[in-house]
């Protein structure tokens, strides 16, 4: 089976990439796959916050989700500087599992993955 990596370049609740992308990785596993892991990026970071909640429209937290996805075993990883530049650095600060690495992290999803799909605006 294939190998998959995800880089997320964009905020939850501003399109509709980090359902996709949470889907996606859940169908990956399902399906035999493996995913190396998720690399969140500029905007991307805030999918990881723990203290940003939907209106009534949505009956799961997009962080709820990706922490789902991190305790099936893929590493989902935040960018240390798009972090900070946002405000959003600090292990207390997002999903409990997740964690900042720099720009190597993502290359080594590349190098170990046969494909990665990037979700931005």
């Amino acid at each position: 089976m294939g190998r998959i990596a995800f880089l997320v370049m964009t905020s939850p609740y501003t399109f509709q990439n980090s359902d996709t992308v949470i889907h996606l990785a859940k169908a990956a596993i399902k399906a035999g796959h493996e995913v190396t892991g998720i690399y969140l990026y500029t905007d991307g970071v805030f999918n990881v916050v723990k203290d940003i909640k939907p209106s009534d429209d949505r009956d799961r937290n997009i962080s709820e989700l990706f922490k789902e996805l991190v305790e099936a075993g893929i590493p989902v990883v935040a960018c240390p500087i798009c972090a900070e530049y946002r405000g959003t650095m600090g292990q207390d600060k997002i999903i409990e599992g997740s964690s900042f690495d720099g720009l190597g992290a993502l290359s080594e999803y590349v190098e170990d993955s046969d494909r990665i799909l990037i979700f931005s605006a």
